[in-house]
């Protein structure tokens, strides 16, 4: 089981590709992430923290990647998370579902009762040096990195906070665990929808 962390930049977007750029890193992949959430119908978005109502999401996730061959994966994803008090997640593990196409996964969410919620759009630039892969996500200026199990210097988030820290990047630590779907969804609520 893996875990990641998500923190906001300090910078425009080209800043940090050329800072990270400058200290050796190289783009590894590309792609457009465009994901769609469903919840089950009887859930009240306005009675029900963001958090709780995640607990009970399902995405379907259109993938389209731009590196060597350009291709599409769709595939339906929950995800687990364990979170802390403090809003830290602790550790959190994607349970995947390739499908052929989004309707078909639509059509079949629909069938069992769930309903769409919401939908986050972003391209992702990823760069790599040294078993380090850090994801740029274009939409709300956050960087996006995964412990790697297998590799004893980045296989926890403390260790990944380190690195981070030791590469001196323009990034807001005030909170190494910014929740995309929490904040959007915290929107709609709010506006009503």
């Amino acid at each position: 089981m893996s875990n990641e962390i998500t923190v906001k930049l300090k910078c425009s977007i080209k800043e940090f590709c050329n800072i990270i750029e400058s200290k050796g890193f190289e783009i590894v992949d590309r792609f457009l992430l465009d994901d769609t959430y469903f919840i089950p119908k009887d859930i009240d978005i306005h009675k029900l923290t963001p958090r709780e109502i995640l607990k009970h999401s399902i995405l379907i996730r259109d993938i389209t990647q731009y590196m060597s061959d350009k291709h599409k994966v769709f595939k339906m994803t929950y995800k687990k998370k364990n979170i802390a008090s403090n809003g830290d997640i602790i550790s959190q593990q994607n349970i995947d579902c390739d499908i052929s196409n989004i309707n078909d996964g639509k059509k079949f969410l629909n069938a069992i009762g769930y309903k769409e919620i919401m939908n986050i759009k972003e391209n992702n630039i990823v760069y790599g040096k040294e078993g380090l892969n850090i994801a740029l996500e274009d939409g709300e200026k956050l960087i996006e990195i995964e412990t790697v199990e297998t590799n004893e210097d980045l296989n926890t988030v403390e260790k990944l906070k380190e690195k981070l820290n030791e590469l001196q990047l323009p990034l807001d630590t005030k909170d190494y665990f910014i929740k995309k779907a929490e904040m959007k969804l915290k929107q709609i609520s709010e506006d009503g929808v």
